[in-house]
Parts: C-alpha cells; sequence; structure tokens
C-alpha cells in the first residue's frame, strides 16, 4: 500500500511539474530542488525526485553531474533538430492519411472541434486559459500523428512537442496565429490536397521553428547582459 500512495503521489507531482514547465512557470534554466518543491506541494522529496526522473525521461529537465535538477534550455542547434524532425514526422503522417483515404469528413471534424477550442481559450487571454489554449495546439498535431497509426512515432513526437513548447511562452497572439494557420490546414485537408495540406502545415511549423530560435537568441541576450 505504501509504495502504491508513493506511486500515486510521484504521479501527481509529475503531472503538476510537467504542466508548470509547459505553460512557462517554471522556465529555462530554472533549478528545481526536491526538498523545496516537497514543501511547496506538501508531499515528502521523494517522489517529487522521481517524478523528476520522468521529466528528465521527458527531455524537459536535465540533471548536471546529478547535482539537482534544471529545467531544460535548449540550444539553437537542438530546436533546428527538434522542428526538422517534428516536420519529418508530420509530413510523412498527412501522405500517410491521404494514401489510405483517411482525410474524412469525421476526421476533419475532429480536427475542427479540437481548433474550435483552440481559438476560445485563445480568446480569453489569461494565463490558465493560454495554458489550456497550448493543450488544444499540442492536441491538433497529436491527432494528426495518431490517426497515422503509429504508436512508436506519436510517442516521440508528444515529447517533441512538449520540447518544443518550453523554448518560448505563447502570448495570445501566438496562438491567435496559430489558430489561424491550423485553419489554413484543415481547409487545405477539406479541398483534398496533399500538396496543399503539406505545405500550409510545413509553413507553420516553420514560422513555429522561427520564434522558437528568436527566443532561444534573446535568452542567451539576456544571459549576456546578465539580468
Amino acid at each position: 500500500m505504501a509504495s502504491f500512495v508513493r506511486a500515486t503521489l510521484a504521479d501527481q507531482a509529475y503531472r503538476e511539474l510537467r504542466s508548470r514547465i509547459l505553460n512557462g512557470q517554471l522556465a529555462g534554466g530554472r533549478r528545481l530542488l526536491p526538498e523545496e518543491l516537497a514543501i511547496e506541494l506538501s508531499i515528502s522529496p521523494t517522489p517529487i525526485k522521481e517524478a523528476l526522473l520522468r521529466l528528465e525521461a521527458d527531455g524537459l529537465v536535465v540533471s548536471p553531474l546529478r547535482k539537482g535538477a534544471v529545467v531544460r534550455r535548449f540550444t539553437s542547434a537542438e530546436v533546428d533538430e527538434i522542428y526538422e524532425a517534428r516536420i519529418m514526422i508530420e509530413m510523412n503522417a498527412v501522405r500517410k492519411l491521404f494514401d489510405r483515404g483517411q482525410m474524412t469528413p469525421e476526421f476533419v471534424a475532429s480536427l475542427e472541434h479540437t481548433l474550435e477550442r483552440h481559438a476560445h481559450f485563445a480568446r480569453l487571454d489569461t494565463p490558465d486559459d493560454l495554458a489550456t489554449a497550448l493543450v488544444f495546439d499540442r492536441e491538433f498535431h497529436q491527432k494528426i500523428i495518431l490517426a497515422a497509426g503509429n504508436s512508436l512515432v506519436a510517442e516521440w513526437h508528444m515529447r517533441l512537442l512538449e520540447q518544443t513548447h518550453t523554448t518560448f511562452i505563447y502570448n495570445a497572439w501566438d496562438h491567435i496565429r496559430s489558430v489561424g494557420e491550423h485553419r489554413r490546414v484543415i481547409d487545405a485537408i477539406g479541398e483534398g490536397s496533399l500538396e496543399k495540406t503539406c505545405e500550409t502545415l510545413e509553413y507553420h511549423l516553420q514560422c513555429s521553428r522561427k520564434d522558437a530560435l528568436a527566443s532561444v537568441a534573446a535568452a542567451l541576450e539576456s544571459d549576456g547582459d546578465g539580468s
């Protein structure tokens, strides 16, 4: 029973810390001390340590020389690699879905529903609502990957998605632009055009990559200024 309770607490700590990292509350470079987090979350340090190990496996934190954990701060080269992988995975998934005739009205309706929820929370423009909007942003991309039917690729892709979403803090304008770009992807699917769907999706990912790289550069400049 004790191990079950500890596992449950570790799961709760993992979900809470993961959420804070993904919505920007815990920014890149932030030290994560189990003792401090245990006090904040009102649990013992042991489940915190277990949660940090899982976050490290997700690529969201690092443990340099095992001297505590730090929220991972991505380099420009890492961001480029992540987006290159995302583009390859998502383009391949789109081609598979068109080849198999899976870009059905039902699938498009599912993407529409996710887009509506994304747009709804983006318009509310509070920190909690923008964090929820980001969940639906990820869901849009993940639905495409899951529909392609490779669970291993889908799991890897989700980790890449989460890693890209830690590189910069989304504001309302970022979400509004993302909603518009997702809208154009759905329209291209509705037209039955593989070429246009790939074109609009890659444009969206390249815009996101540009923003992420700019954020990484700004963080480095801020570090150099000592601010």
